[in-house]
């Protein structure tokens, strides 16, 4: 399941709350009334929601009944939106004043729900919620936001926005000119999508196995389908998943491998948009130059890793008895509707479509089959008649499809790094895979990520994201007790971190040891002093969020190792992919760390300490399940004070682990008191 939801907020809220539910398939968003007690909404909303989550969204007519009861009992008032992903569509359920746009070319208010100035009804009121539903069909060319009153409705629909530049990010500054309130929060659905785009008016369906991941991917491939559709002469054609092509250092991978009566051509698809010129004369990698509203870059060419894999490519057993001429070409397709192409070649620019080159082609979707059909004549004659039968093609189809995998060699070369390609299973999570590397004499892992996205617009913010670790890694890289940072690399379609091997034994591993009590608090004496240094490396600040027993190593030294940073926070970051938010273990983590798109401060780390620290002093965590146990729990009278007393430990240090173990950030104590409370124990 993917994400469908990015929430924003104004840097300086106060009031107002957007919350993303763990499946990724349901979010909330909620303005506290002014004149109540904001700061006690507020905890009360991230509390009850934090104890009553599961992993399936909530049943929004119920969840919205349970806040109104738990808001009027406490007399705090809010307004409240709650969106629910389902097959086909997105179902609202409003109370209160807020706002609903739906953003194609345009931006349009829906003024049908929530239109108010000053609410009639609000969660918390002495009335009954009067709670207002809509259904969104999911449209794959428009979006929607749901926004709190404090973004004008007028300006909002001034905006100049559209479906597609929501996907580049920087939702903060597109909404900044609608901003009225320092108070503000917005909601933006559908930011993926998972639909096939095969088009119930072809003919026939042409596309063989799975359909690519990628949303641009399934997109471009159904506008080449319905271009080669127009011409009859490409009657019988199939577009089929492609098989992996070995280059030396790499595993290449076509985006799909077009199948027609005058052969086989390997397609590279690339969703750039803005101003593009790709040079078709070199062998440079990056040497493809896109100008557009995000700035000014190179990137890989894919006209150069068409030349690099065709080489392999007309040497498949299936394809050997095809004549060159039906298996040495590829096709380069610019599939974004806001596109326009220049290829340098022999010292000419010239526009898009380009064929000049020979063995690889250039086209926009729009220009494809006519391309195509101009490559034909001119290399098999003007009354074209076609090399392949349709038997022919759809041999080729099953011999490619059953291809089988090719073996890889052991070690491949990235960077100035020699990794193995056999992964670290224990190390290696869904998020991301572990492998040995080496550089020289010196043992390193190589992390390494897969790109979820190709699209220009997508893979800067992705990498951007997946660059968190490297880059905090540096920051901290005078910090005693971290992993350290080595080195990046891209390769493709893979993005990999090479960082110091950590030790082999975890934290869990060392208990089993069973170390004397003075060598367990001095270890975590050691934990702690590492936290306050990062804490100490100023803005922004670095927040680790998922401290465990497996990412505390502890070397030959008995001193702890912090590692695995690659889903810290530096402030506020995008929602992370469900993959990575698989890799929390949410025994150890404060209950906000658990809200995607939440921000989060350091006293989230303060709370994976304390948790840790009760385990390490006891065997065992202060409840059975999760934290949310907690909040039940530590109203019991003397819970603290028998915790206490299990930990050996005077109970006044009762009020120490109330506040550790806080459900509300504000209320844990920093760090350096920590430290000193471990001290005392001592």
């Amino acid at each position: 399941m993917e994400l469908q939801f990015k929430s924003v907020s104004g840097k300086n809220n106060v009031g107002d709350f957007t919350w993303i539910h763990q499946s990724g398939r349901q979010a909330l968003i909620a303005d506290m009334v002014s004149g109540c007690d904001v700061n006690k909404g507020l905890d009360l909303l991230t509390s009850w929601l934090a104890v009553n989550q599961t992993s399936e969204p909530f049943k929004a007519c119920d969840m919205i009944n349970e806040l109104h009861d738990l808001f009027r009992a406490h007399e705090v008032q809010s307004t409240l939106g709650v969106i629910t992903q389902q097959s086909t569509e997105f179902e609202l359920c409003l109370v209160g004043n807020n706002r609903l746009y739906k953003v194609a070319q345009c931006v349009e208010q829906l003024e049908e729900i929530g239109n108010e100035i000053h609410p009639t009804s609000v969660v918390g009121s002495q009335c009954a919620p009067d709670i207002q539903f809509k259904s969104l069909p999911v449209d794959p060319l428009a979006k929607f936001i749901l926004t709190s009153d404090g973004l004008n409705s007028a300006h909002m629909c001034s905006l100049s926005i559209t479906s597609d530049s929501l996907n580049s990010g920087q939702l903060y500054h597109k909404l900044l000119p609608a901003v009225c309130d320092n108070d503000w929060s917005a909601l933006v659905f559908p930011m993926s999508e998972t639909q096939s785009f095969v088009n119930q008016h072809w003919p026939y369906n042409p596309f063989v196995g799975p359909q690519e991941d990628r949303l641009h991917e399934r997109r471009g491939l159904s506008q080449i389908a319905t271009e080669l559709f127009k011409q009859p002469i490409f009657d019988g054609f199939r577009i089929v998943s492609c098989p992996p092509i070995l280059s030396e250092n790499s595993s290449r991978l076509f985006d799909g491998l077009l199948i027609y009566p005058f052969g086989v051509i390997p397609l590279e698809l690339k969703d750039h948009h803005g101003a593009i010129t790709i040079d078709m004369g070199t062998n440079k990698r990056n040497s493809l130059l896109v100008d557009n509203d995000i700035g000014r870059r190179f990137f890989a060419n894919p006209a150069t890793k068409l030349r690099e894999a065709l080489r392999r490519f007309g040497d498949l057993p299936q394809l050997k008895p095809l004549m060159p001429e039906l298996k040495n070409t590829g096709l380069v397709v610019f599939t974004s509707a806001n596109v326009d192409v220049t290829c340098l070649f022999e010292g000419q620019s010239t526009p898009s479509p380009f064929m000049q080159a020979g063995e690889v082609l250039v086209s926009t979707s729009a220009q494809l089959s006519d391309v195509l059909l101009k490559f034909c004549r001119a290399r098999f004659g003007k009354k074209t008649k076609p090399r392949l039968t349709e038997s022919e093609i759809n041999q080729l189809v099953k011999d490619l499809t059953l291809l089988p995998t090719q073996q890889l060699q052991d070690v491949i070369t990235v960077g100035d790094y020699e990794v193995e390609l056999a992964p670290i299973d224990a190390e290696s999570t869904d998020y991301f895979t572990v492998y040995s590397a080496r550089l020289f004499n010196e043992k390193v892992w190589a992390k390494c990520f897969e790109l979820d996205h190709l699209s220009a617009v997508h893979r800067q913010s992705e990498l951007k994201s997946l660059g968190r670790e490297a880059l905090v890694l540096k920051r901290l890289s005078r910090v005693e007790g971290v992993q350290r940072y080595q080195d990046k690399e891209l390769v493709d379609d893979r993005f990999y971190v090479f960082v110091e091997k950590a030790p082999d034994t975890n934290l869990e591993d060392w208990l089993q040891r069973n170390p004397s009590r003075t060598e367990r608090l001095n270890l975590l004496i050691e934990l702690a002093g590492t936290l306050e240094e990062i804490q100490s490396v100023g803005e922004p600040e670095v927040i680790h969020r998922a401290i465990n027993l497996s990412n505390v190593r502890v070397g030959q030294d008995g001193k702890p190792v912090l590692i695995n940073f690659e889903l810290c926070q530096q402030e506020m970051v995008a929602t992370l992919p469900l993959n990575a938010r698989r890799t929390f273990d949410q025994k150890y983590q404060a209950p906000e760390v658990n809200e995607p798109g939440q921000s989060l401060t350091f006293a989230a780390d303060v709370f994976s300490l304390g948790v840790i620290t009760f385990y390490v002093l006891s065997g065992r965590f202060p409840f059975e399940q999760s934290a949310k146990e907690l909040v039940t729990k530590g109203r019991r009278r003397g819970f603290w004070q028998q915790i206490c007393e299990q930990l050996e430990l005077p109970t006044e240090n009762a009020e120490f682990w109330q506040r550790i173990l806080h459900i509300t950030p504000k209320y844990r104590p920093a760090i350096k008191q920590v430290m000193e409370v471990l001290e005392a124990w001592k």
